[in-house]
């Protein structure tokens, strides 16, 4: 995992300028916008001001699109980008009344139980990053008692079929070996692997996570600046 957070770091470090002015052409998509109203109606239902995690939190693109938020803090692995965010897209919109920024991995990122009542990741999971049952016990016991998480993942489609195929095959083909090849073979896959999933996959780390309440669907990105397939989840932990 050391290994997949440096060649993160160093992938980050190289386009950090581009993707902050990039944040200038995707605020204006009609991607952004749907996106943008999501964190705005989930943000706006609570009925005082709340503590708000933005998991991978980039350039700060989403900022913005929070309202009714007390305390703000952003996690990424990325100083550069972190930096960026100090001077994020539309911040004149932005009305969160604290922001905090934190340069951690999201796997090991550590904070009090129940410190937040809005978790959200967006363009985090699937590219260098999985998600997996234990990080979706770590955002339920952040969460409030009647506190939201919500993320999207690419889905596994987004690779092309002939490459999903070669991948499936050599995780067959690795199984087979000795341990020591296994290692090998792992020190050797690609510097950021891809963390695609199905709804299946999804449905299933969820299902064995401690949420309980939680939907998931498809959506199609068209954008200037990505096209794919995004898994969305919205999960809900239970009021006291």
């Amino acid at each position: 995992m050391r290994k997949v957070e440096q060649n993160l770091q160093a992938a980050y470090r190289e386009v950090h300028v581009q993707y902050r002015r990039d944040d200038e052409l995707e605020v204006n998509t009609s991607h952004h916008r749907r996106l943008a109203l999501i964190l705005e109606q989930i943000t706006s239902s609570f009925d005082y001001p709340i503590s708000v995690l933005d998991m991978g939190c980039g350039t700060g693109r989403y900022f913005h699109c929070l309202k009714n938020v007390e305390r703000l803090v952003g996690v990424d692995l990325s100083p550069e980008m972190l930096q960026a965010a100090q001077l994020p897209v539309r911040q004149g919109e932005i009305s969160a009344e604290k922001i905090e920024l934190f340069q951690a991995n999201a796997h090991l990122v550590s904070f009090p139980a129940k410190s937040f009542d809005f978790i959200y990741s967006l363009g985090m999971f699937g590219h260098g990053c999985p998600v997996t049952v234990d990080l979706c016990n770590k955002l339920f016991s952040l969460l409030k008692p009647g506190g939201t998480v919500f993320f999207n993942v690419l889905e596994l489609r987004t690779l092309p079929l002939v490459i999903r195929m070669r991948n499936k095959m050599g995780r067959w083909l690795r199984a087979l070996l000795p341990e020591h090849l296994q290692r090998t073979l792992e020190e050797r896959r690609p510097q950021v692997p891809f963390y695609g999933l199905t709804k299946r996959n999804l449905t299933a780390i969820l299902r064995a996570s401690r949420f309980r309440q939680f939907t998931i669907s498809h959506l199609g990105c068209r954008s200037p600046l990505w096209n794919g397939i995004h898994l969305e989840c919205e999960a809900l932990k239970e009021a006291a």
